[in-house]
């Protein structure tokens, strides 16, 4: 159940009313003052229009409906010229022409009105009679409509692609930070597989927000409305990059340290864990001021500790096995000590390789961040 706090409107829920309002009552002025047949037309396609969040999906719902509106007057146009104007003839037009426009509307997105307008154009008094004329009041009547929505998304509290690209990063960035705390607290033992479940599905609806938005920020610069530094199929590539290296390491995390090195190595992988967090969140920040990557420097330095531990943990374990193995007798020599664990230096070898990819995936992050990344010009 909702509480009366969440029903309250926020600054972005009053913007938005503000664009739906501009958008719709500016459709009806124009509609009213060119006296258009039915304007209504156009003041429901800006509203429809207006419901994209951002300028970029505004500028790509633009295209597709007006591409979908000339295709279904067309279609609308030529069956209703070649049908009669009775019951019958209405019918099988309407079929015909939504049909075969519903066809196209199931492979291509921007046909997705073309079924809509025919059936408009069909079904509009006297359009047997006078077809070409129905049909080119309803593309003028969109088009009307599309043009405002579109100005009203520009001009009106305008949210661009760039800034919610950034911001959906950021959020992103921030889950993959929780995640690698909580595979440091499963690898010590501690209960963390429900929440680790309920933030990768967090993050699976991230990515595809990152993904939609990357497109609207294509649509923006192709169409010459912003222009930005920041390449969108290099972030999101090395976000997936990073996405792909903190689930190397939560997979480690299903098996806890081993007992001999836990002493050893428990300390010093979260103090590295906890500087890349700290990194990544920064990062975050620097994304969503559009300001370029923070530095390394304490990350840097928990790795060297890190490294460091790792060799004299390993160390320490071939002593600790070379001592025991002498105290036994020659026969089974090469048997491993029951008091050791025989994986020890393999899981130490799989975290260091697991935070190494998280730290590699974190230097191409903030070269495409600071927009030095050759991987700016990778494709999808």
């Amino acid at each position: 159940m909702l509480s009366p706090k969440a029903l309250l409107p926020t600054s972005d829920a009053w913007k938005a009313g503000l664009r739906f309002a501009v958008a719709g009552g500016l459709a009806y002025a124009v509609a009213e003052y060119f006296e258009l047949a039915e304007g209504f037309w156009a003041v429901v396609t800006a509203i429809i229009l207006i419901q994209q969040p951002r300028i970029g999906g505004t500028v790509q719902a633009s295209v597709d409906r007006v591409i979908g509106t000339i295709a279904g007057a067309v279609v609308g146009f030529i069956i209703a010229s070649l049908t009669p104007s009775t019951t019958l003839g209405t019918a099988v037009a309407l079929t015909l022409s939504v049909g075969v426009l519903g066809v196209l509307s199931s492979r291509v997105q921007s046909f997705r009105v073309a079924p809509i307008t025919a059936a408009i154009v069909i079904l509009s008094p006297s359009s047997h009679a006078v077809a070409w004329i129905s049909a080119l009041h309803r593309v003028i009547e969109i088009m009307v409509g599309c043009v405002i929505g579109l100005a009203v998304s520009l001009l009106v509290a305008p949210t661009r692609s760039d800034s919610s690209m950034r911001e959906e990063s950021s959020h992103a960035l921030a889950l993959l930070a929780r995640l690698i705390s909580l595979a440091l607290d499963k690898q010590e033992g501690k209960p963390a597989d429900a929440e680790i479940a309920k933030l990768s599905k967090e993050l699976d609806t991230s990515f595809r927000d990152i993904a939609k938005i990357g497109k609207e920020v294509h649509e923006e610069e192709a169409s010459h409305f912003s222009r930005t530094g920041l390449d969108p199929i290099c972030l999101r590539l090395g976000l997936l990059d990073l996405q792909t290296a903190v689930f190397v390491l939560l997979s480690l995390a299903r098996k806890p340290w081993p007992d001999s090195i836990r002493d050893v190595m428990a300390g010093p992988t979260r103090a590295v864990a906890d500087a890349i967090c700290d990194y990544m969140l920064a990062l975050g920040s620097s994304l969503t001021a559009a300001q370029p990557s923070p530095p390394k420097d304490e990350m840097n330095t928990a790795f060297v500790a890190f490294s460091s531990s790792a060799a004299a943990g390993v160390e320490t374990w071939h002593t600790a096995r070379d001592s025991a193995q002498l105290s036994k007798s020659s026969k089974d020599a090469l048997a491993d000590p029951p008091a050791l664990d025989g994986t020890a230096p393999s899981y130490i070898s799989n975290v260091s390789f697991a935070l190494e990819q998280l730290r590699y995936a974190l230097d191409k992050l903030a070269e495409c961040t600071d927009g030095t990344s050759t991987g700016a010009n990778r494709t999808q």
